[in-house]
C-alpha cells in the first residue's frame, strides 16, 4: 500500500519526524497514516517560508511544499477558498451583496485555477498508477485537482479518494456559484472513485446538487454514475486520538493551565467553550444566551464562569476582526453588567496557537460542569469529541444540531438551537444547575466510542477497503 495525500494544510516536522499538533483533525491523522505506511504528501507551503524543495523523512515518508507568490496566495487562498468556498459551504453568505461575479472575482478564480492545477501536476509526477496506491485529496482548497489529474490519465488504476472537512450546502445555497463553476466543482469530484464527508447530511446535500446541476448524472442511494464514472458517497468522521489526550492530561503543561484556570474560576462551577474564531463557531451568539440566563438569576454569576478559549483564525480579514471585536463586546458587556471585582463572570483566554493551546483546553475539559458547542453550520467540531471523552462523568456536552459531530455524539449531549438564544440559554442554566443526567447515554459509552476510532479504520472506510 503506497499513500499519496494533498492538502492545503502544512505539517510541521523536526529531527525527521512529523510533530502532531493536537489529537485530532485532518493534519494530525494524515500524520498517523504516513507514520504506518509512509508515503508522499504535496502541501502548500506556508506564508513567508523558504520551502520549495522536497524532504525525506524517517519511515519512507516525503514532503512536497507547493510554494505560491503572495498574489496568488491571496486570490487561490483568500479570495476563493476562503471567502467564496467555506463561505458558501458554511451558509456565510449575506445574499443581499454577495458574492458578486465580477472581473476581480473571475481573476481570483483564475488563480485557483492555476494553484489546482500546479497540485495536479505534482500528483501526477509522484504518482505509480499502480492497483496498491492510494491517492487521498483533502480541503476545499483544491476541488479542481480531481479534473486536472484525471485528464492527465489515459486509465487509472490506483484509488482516488476526496474528503471534505466541511459542511456541504443544499442545493439552493449552492446556487450563489455561477452555473460553470458550480458544474466545474461538481464534475471535478466526481472524477474520484469516493467524495468523503463527516456526517451523511453532508454527503445528502452532495448528492442532491449533483442530482439538481447534473442532469446526465444518475444518483442512486450513496453513488453517482456521471459520464460512465461511479463515485461512492461515504460518511466517517475523523478519529480522536484518545491516546494524545491521555498523553496531554499528564504533561506539566497542562497542570499549568489547571492551576491558572482554578485561580480564575475561584471555586465556581465552569463552562467552557474552545474554537478557532472562525465566523460559523457563533461566539457572540453564545455569549448572548448566557447573559440572557443571568438576566432570568444574576445569582448565576456568583456560582459560575464561562470560559472561552479561542485561537486566531488563519489569515483573518476584516470581516472575523469585526466577529472577534463583537466576541469581546459581548463578554465585556457580561462582566460590566454581572461580574464583581477579581470575579469575571466571563473570560475570553486566547494561549495563542501551538499544542500549548490544547494543554488549555485539556484543563478547562477536566475541571468544567459544562461545555459548550454551538456553531451555526461545522464539518465535524474536534472539541466536542475531546469534550465527550475527556469531561467528568457528572458533566454535560452542550452541542450544536448543525455540528457534523452530532450524527456521531448526539445521543450523549444536550441539542442546541444554535440560532436561538433562549433555547441556549435554558440549556446552559439546565446543565449548570443540575449538573449530569440530562443527556442520554452514559460516559462509559461516548469514551468507548472514541476509544474504538484509529486513522486505520478511517482509511479502510473511506477508501472501502
Amino acid at each position: 500500500m503506497k499513500i499519496l495525500t494533498c492538502s492545503n494544510s502544512c505539517p510541521q516536522w523536526e529531527d525527521g519526524q512529523l510533530n502532531p499538533r493536537s489529537p485530532g483533525g485532518l493534519v494530525p491523522m494524515l500524520i498517523a497514516l504516513l507514520n504506518e505506511h509512509g508515503g508522499e504528501w504535496v502541501f502548500t507551503a506556508p506564508p513567508g517560508s523558504d520551502m520549495s524543495e522536497s524532504v525525506s523523512l524517517d519511515g519512507g515518508i516525503t514532503l512536497h511544499p507547493v510554494a505560491l507568490d503572495e498574489e496568488l496566495r491571496r486570490r487561490h487562498y483568500d479570495t476563493i477558498s476562503i471567502q467564496l468556498l467555506l463561505g458558501m459551504l458554511h451558509y456565510m453568505h449575506d445574499t443581499s451583496v454577495e458574492p458578486v461575479f465580477d472581473s476581480a472575482l473571475g481573476d481570483a478564480w483564475a488563480g485557483y485555477e492555476t494553484v489546482n492545477r500546479q497540485y495536479a501536476k505534482r500528483l501526477t509526477e509522484l504518482s505509480a498508477n499502480s492497483a496498491d496506491e492510494l491517492i487521498l485529496l483533502n480541503d476545499p482548497h483544491l476541488m479542481l485537482v480531481p479534473e486536472f489529474f484525471a485528464s492527465q490519465q489515459v486509465r487509472r488504476k490506483s484509488k482516488l479518494t476526496y474528503f471534505l472537512g466541511t459542511p456541504w450546502c443544499e442545493p439552493d445555497y449552492f446556487t450563489v456559484l455561477p452555473a460553470h463553476v458550480r458544474t466545474r466543482i461538481l464534475e471535478s469530484l466526481l472524477a474520484c472513485d469516493v467524495v468523503g464527508f463527516h456526517a451523511r447530511r453532508w454527503s445528502d446535500a452532495f448528492l442532491a446538487c449533483c442530482a439538481r446541476f447534473l442532469p446526465q448524472a444518475e444518483v442512486e442511494g450513496d453513488t453517482v454514475t456521471h459520464r460512465g464514472h461511479v463515485t461512492r458517497l461515504v460518511s466517517v468522521p475523523f478519529p480522536l486520538d484518545v491516546d494524545v489526550l491521555d498523553t496531554m492530561v499528564e504533561e506539566p503543561a497542562t497542570d499549568r493551565w489547571t492551576e491558572r484556570l482554578a485561580r480564575m474560576a475561584a471555586g465556581r462551577r465552569v463552562m467552557v467553550r474552545a474554537d478557532r474564531i472562525d465566523l460559523w463557531k457563533n461566539m457572540p451568539r453564545g455569549f448572548a444566551a448566557y447573559e440572557a440566563a443571568l438576566e432570568r438569576d444574576p445569582r448565576l454569576a456568583e456560582e459560575c464562569w464561562f470560559v472561552a478559549v479561542a485561537t486566531p483564525a488563519s489569515r483573518a480579514a476584516g470581516r472575523h476582526l469585526a466577529y472577534q471585536q463583537a466576541t469581546e463586546a459581548a463578554i465585556h458587556r457580561i462582566n460590566e453588567r454581572f461580574g464583581a471585582p477579581g470575579r469575571e463572570a466571563a473570560t475570553l483566554v486566547q494561549p495563542g496557537k501551538g499544542r500549548d493551546s490544547r494543554n488549555c483546553v485539556v484543563a478547562a475539559l477536566r475541571m468544567s460542569t459544562a461545555a459548550v458547542v454551538n456553531s451555526t453550520y461545522d464539518g465535524l467540531n474536534l472539541f466536542a469529541k475531546e469534550a465527550a471523552y475527556l469531561l467528568r462523568d457528572d458533566a454535560s456536552l452542550l452541542l450544536s444540531a448543525n455540528a457534523g459531530v452530532h450524527e456521531q455524539l448526539g445521543a450523549f449531549a444536550l441539542t442546541l438551537d444554535p440560532f436561538d438564544i433562549d433555547q441556549t440559554s435554558r440549556v446552559m442554566e439546565q446543565a449548570l444547575r443540575a449538573a449530569g443526567g440530562a443527556a442520554g447515554g452514559s460516559a462509559q459509552e461516548r469514551r468507548a466510542l472514541l476509544r474504538s476510532e484509529s486513522a486505520e479504520e478511517w482509511l479502510k472506510a473511506v477508501f472501502r477497503l
